[in-house]
């Protein structure tokens, strides 16, 4: 049965900065909204393409038990260079030290049927102390008309302060074409503790 963990509004605020050879390349905010009614709204902008705003909308669901859990399906709109739809789902599973945590979406595209894409971002991590995360991650992105699948795996590491973290991803660390992704997030109830 399905529980409300949280009793109050929460709201997140992500930015993440893409460096990639030694140059920043590209910054992503990400601002994030939910009612004590635990419906939930997320403003994301050089998300799904540089120059680009998504705004999407949702409810979240979540357990508070042995397993700590909380699901979030969005349905949203996109804007700027790419122009279309997306849903998607958020969801976060948490088990003493250790969480697993996805971000995905199918998004098509109003102007070109060829650049449809499914994208998901997860992260499998263990927190052996309150100030201090670590873990692997993999970015994987289907361009549904080339029936094409990229995956970049990756590690993180995070520091904690409050209400803020400070996560670290390298993606294809062991490649040439390696890149980092350096976040700030600001989280009001602390429950979400990265992407």
């Amino acid at each position: 049965m399905f529980m409300q963990i949280q009793a109050q509004a929460q709201i997140g605020f992500e930015q993440y900065c893409y460096v990639k050879n030694s140059q920043m390349t590209t910054l992503v905010p990400i601002f994030n909204y939910e009612s004590n009614s635990h419906w939930y709204a997320e403003a994301r902008y050089n998300y799904e393409e540089v120059n680009t705003f998504s705004l999407y909308a949702g409810k979240t669901f979540s357990n508070d038990g042995k397993f700590d859990f909380s699901i979030t399906p969005m349905l949203g709109g996109v804007v700027g260079k790419f122009k279309g739809i997306s849903s998607g789902v958020n969801a976060v599973v948490e088990f003493k030290d250790v969480f697993f945590s996805t971000q995905s979406q199918y998004t098509i595209s109003f102007h070109e049927s060829n650049a449809d894409f499914f994208f998901s971002w997860s992260e499998l991590g263990y927190q052996p102390w309150k100030w201090f995360f670590l873990g692997v991650t993999a970015q994987q992105t289907y361009i549904a008309e080339a029936n094409s699948l990229e995956s970049e795996p990756g590690v993180f590491i995070g520091f904690s302060a409050g209400m803020w973290t400070f996560p670290l991803y390298v993606f294809k660390p062991m490649t040439i074409s390696n890149y980092y992704v350096l976040g700030i997030n600001l989280s009001m109830d602390g429950f979400n503790r990265n992407r």
